[in-house]
């Protein structure tokens, strides 16, 4: 309670009569530790008013009994009182401050640590201003492109690498203006993709002189029809139609950058996609033996140093009967890699199987499915040592560390799990064990594919198969980070195999906490 306030509720008390004797009220014996600071702007230094600021145990963060939340008054004061001992995560979000945690770097924070002989009450908590990207997305005619999907890159440290990931997307209104707010300070990149208004991307097949009796005619729709068939390539800021010569964007603390893309047309080019034959006698079209949309082939393209993104803004139709063709429209030139699932709803006789396939496109293209290598299936099995039954929840994910890609397989009651058999290509995969409640992986045994440490790479095999053992951690590292023979706070602390590009997830990281210990 504020000063002024004890001093009304005081004359309150006394007119009503209800102090017998004038006396000093003793203050009340004060149980547990505190911890009690200032938020500040960390550009101005200024206290931030009506704040809200959180703290939670890092033992067990949703104890909602030790857990809560206060509000800075003006002089962005904030304090809890009554606490255990121990170490909590404290946190603050605010008007124009997106939600941090105490002297935060990537994804790891300083837990305050309370207790006997710790100062816990003179923190000052340093907040970050929101940083903000805008801009016009236009054509070579300076026309706006109406909703364009924007997308931002962020560069960071994920999983131990520095890399290139998707960090946010929003879309263009009919103006083609975009914003997008509440960023962190960090590297970014734009990237735009959108169609042209007017495009007609569709499969149908020009006419020939042969087919049309009015030659002329049949020439004019033809050219006609091409001056339609065009798109965009996605397009990075300021206008570079390749990931190599994108421009990254330096985001501080409480900057808004201006960014606007100039996108340019180009002819569209045309993939089509030779199936096997469809079940006999069908009906036209992939409908009538069950296809959706989910079976239909899957486009992507490479950016920066690997990241395979999703291609959204071609048109897939069907063509033919029986055997018959996908065709892809509305592609700008470039190198994708093209993947079809498992079709399902074909007779037995029907042969289906899961194909990749790498392409460069500079003109319309042709693939069939029988000259395109498989996709992998991987399955196998997983032992929890000395543990009764499998953990609930677990699964073995396979991370792609230069496209970004994560598969995840599922454990079964058994120990047994199996991916999708429609995802996986060859590659080079990181192995790593979730939610697996203390358990780690000891070891693995493949076959159809070379295994070093936790690094599967899988060439050109139809099958994989993994043996695997898990056992519970068994080490633990604590310390305590010092500067000038004080504990220092905020100090990242990494633990890195000898061997770290075969075994990048045995890489453990921590940042010290306000008393200097690390664990």
């Amino acid at each position: 309670m504020k000063a002024a306030s004890v001093y009304m509720a005081g004359l309150l008390l006394c007119a009503l009569g209800l102090y017998a004797q004038p006396q000093q009220p003793k203050p009340p014996v004060q149980k547990g530790y505190r911890i009690a600071g200032t938020v500040v702007n960390s550009l101005t230094g200024q206290p931030i008013a009506a704040a809200s600021v959180g703290i939670a145990p890092t033992t067990n963060p949703r104890d909602n009994d030790i857990s809560n939340t206060v509000t800075t008054g003006a002089d962005g004061h904030f304090s809890f009182a009554g606490l255990p001992r121990g170490k909590y995560s404290l946190m603050a979000a605010a008007h124009g401050f997106i939600l941090q945690f105490f002297e935060h770097h990537d994804d790891y924070a300083s837990a305050i640590a309370v207790g006997p002989d710790l100062d816990s009450e003179h923190l000052v908590f340093r907040m970050e201003p929101d940083a903000a990207i805008d801009g016009q997305i236009s054509d070579e005619n300076n026309d706006p492109v109406e909703h364009a999907t924007v997308r931002l890159f962020e560069r960071k440290i994920q999983d131990g690498q520095r890399k290139i990931v998707l960090a946010n997307q929003t879309q263009a209104d009919d103006q083609g203006r975009y914003h997008i707010g509440r960023l962190s300070p960090g590297t970014y990149f734009v990237a735009v993709s959108a169609r042209p208004w007017y495009a007609q991307n569709t499969s149908s097949r020009p006419l020939t002189e042969s087919e049309d009796p009015d030659v002329g005619v049949g020439a004019r729709a033809r050219q006609e029809a091409a001056a339609l068939d065009v798109t965009f390539p996605l397009t990075f800021y300021p206008d570079a139609r390749d990931s190599a010569g994108a421009s990254p964007i330096a985001l501080t603390a409480g900057v808004r950058v201006t960014a606007d893309v100039v996108m340019h047309t180009v002819p569209a080019v045309h993939l089509r996609i030779h199936v096997p034959d469809m079940h006999e006698g069908s009906a036209s079209g992939p409908q009538a033996v069950g296809f959706n949309l989910h079976e239909a082939p899957r486009v992507s393209q490479s950016l920066f140093e690997g990241y395979l993104d999703p291609i959204f803004n071609s048109s897939v139709s069907w063509t033919g009967t029986g055997p018959g063709a996908f065709d892809i429209g509305g592609l700008a030139p470039g190198h994708y890699v093209v993947e079809m699932p498992v079709r399902s709803g074909l007779n037995e006789n029907a042969r289906s199987r899961a194909w990749y396939r790498e392409v460069d496109l500079s003109g319309d293209t042709e693939l069939n499915a029988s000259e395109s290598p498989s996709l992998v299936t991987v399955s196998g099995s997983l032992l929890f040592q000395g543990a009764p039954s499998v953990p609930k929840g677990t699964f073995l994910l396979l991370s792609n560390p230069v496209t970004g890609e994560s598969f995840r397989g599922p454990i079964l009651e058994k120990g047994q799990f199996d991916f999708n058999a429609d995802q996986i290509r060859p590659g080079r995969y990181n192995v790593l064990l979730g939610s697996a409640q203390g358990f780690s992986l000891q070891k693995c045994a493949v076959t159809g594919a070379k295994m070093s440490g936790r690094l599967l790479e899988i060439g050109k095999a139809d099958s994989v198969r993994l043996g695997c053992l898990a056992t519970r951690g068994v080490a633990q590292i604590t310390g305590v980070a010092l500067h000038d023979g004080k504990p220092f706070s905020g100090a990242m602390i990494v633990l890195v195999p000898q061997d770290l590009s075969d075994n990048v997830p045995l890489v453990r990281r921590d940042q010290s906490d306000s008393d200097g210990s690390f664990s």
